[in-house]
């Protein structure tokens, strides 16, 4: 549902939306968060405003550290590989054990709780496919809210490709999987797709909302919309609306943006008595809605299956040029699923982009081998093609 601000409080945000200076930003938050009534319904709105603003204070206190030359911070981690992928879990689920497992990394695997106390990352290989896994300090009760480096952590979530949620199976998973989803959406990250999009521009002239797309309205009408904007102070802006959308919907975008991460979850320690009920209590809960995996790092049950899982979860395709009378490039190029052959001719150089005739195509996915097709063909895992240019 939708909060039903104050007006005031509507129109403190509509200051913070023209605010560009991040001190300033800073400050109308926090006037904003003074003006918003704390109840359950605006509980999530608030602890996402919280974020925002501690991400703010990062990006200053970061920009002081480079001007000083102290170098990034301990919470940023360069991404490598073909897709960056964060494993969050709560104390004691495993994820020091999971990295020694999977890549190369060495992190401590501790006794005591909380052994993490910044992201290490690892890199996982599956087949000719590197994939960089990050294992983050444990998430808590009001991660949320910022408790235990909350707010850094799910910036390095935001940031990535992907999310693997790690849970103890022995030990009440489908408890701690509520928890972790609980805190997630605190800082408005979704594991699954949201059935509608919405993206509001503002505009800096005119006085008019223009509503594009075709999308389901579910409970509302675009005057209704429209209503909610102008109670923002948002007097000019087009919106852009996909799927099935919601007046709560429209509310959050204004908020800044839900994000959504693929997820998958792996159900660790089936070695342990109490597992296997745990496992199945949770895959029954979850098995409509995200991929799960029963693994364990003690021995090695599953971890096979990780990264061809991790893989397609994150909706991977890889692609092998060559060039004629050669052959194919041994190393893929990585693309999202339902990527065209214009796309990959952009990735490899903007000439073969700005050029492009036709491409010849090999593989198990061509109808015969050297089968010619055109910019708009849709890729597929292990296609090999020869870019020709006019």
């Amino acid at each position: 549902m939708v909060t039903n601000l104050p007006i005031k409080a509507k129109l403190k945000w509509a200051e913070v939306e023209a605010a560009r200076n991040p001190s300033e930003k800073i400050r109308l938050m926090k006037e904003f968060l003074s003006l918003c009534p704390k109840h359950k319904g605006t509980s999530r709105l608030v602890a996402h405003v919280k974020h925002q603003i501690a991400v703010l204070e990062e990006e200053i206190l970061e920009k002081r550290r480079i001007a000083k030359g102290r170098g990034p911070s301990r919470f940023y981690v360069e991404k490598a590989g073909a897709a960056q992928v964060v494993v969050l879990g709560l104390t004691g689920s495993g994820r020091s054990s999971l990295l020694v497992a999977l890549t190369n990394a060495n992190p401590t695997i501790g006794t005591y709780p909380y052994t993490t106390k910044e992201p290490i990352p690892g890199m996982l290989s599956f087949e000719d496919v590197q994939l960089q896994l990050v294992e983050a300090p444990a998430l808590m009760e009001g991660s949320g809210d910022g408790r235990g480096n909350g707010f850094q952590i799910f910036s390095l979530v935001r940031n990535a490709d992907g999310i693997v949620i790690l849970l103890d199976a022995s030990k009440e998973p489908l408890e701690a999987y509520k928890t972790v989803i609980r805190e997630l959406e605190k800082a408005r990250i979704l594991v699954e797709k949201p059935r509608g999009r919405v993206e509001i521009i503002r505009l800096s002239h005119g006085k008019d909302i223009r509503l594009v797309g075709n999308p389901r309205l579910q409970g509302c009408s675009p005057e209704e919309i429209v209503r909610l904007l102008k109670g923002f102070g948002i007097q000019s802006s087009i919106v852009r609306l996909q799927g099935t959308v919601t007046l709560e919907d429209v509310e959050n975008a204004l908020f800044g943006n839900v994000v959504y991460k693929p997820t998958l979850v792996l159900a660790n320690k089936m070695d342990l008595p109490e597992a296997e009920k745990g496992y199945e209590e949770l895959r029954r809960a979850l098995e409509k809605t995200l991929p799960i995996l029963a693994i364990s790092c003690v021995t090695r049950q599953g971890l096979d299956q990780v990264g061809p899982l991790l893989f397609q979860t994150l909706k991977l395709v890889r692609v092998y040029t060559k060039k004629p009378g050669e052959r194919p490039s041994p190393v893929p190029l990585i693309l999202r699923s339902g990527s065209s052959v214009s796309d990959v001719a952009r990735l490899v150089h903007t000439d073969l982009y700005e050029n492009f005739s036709y491409a010849r195509l090999w593989g198990q996915n061509a109808k015969y081998q050297g089968e010619r097709v055109g910019a708009s063909y849709i890729v597929k895992d292990r296609d090999i093609l020869e870019i020709h240019t006019r």
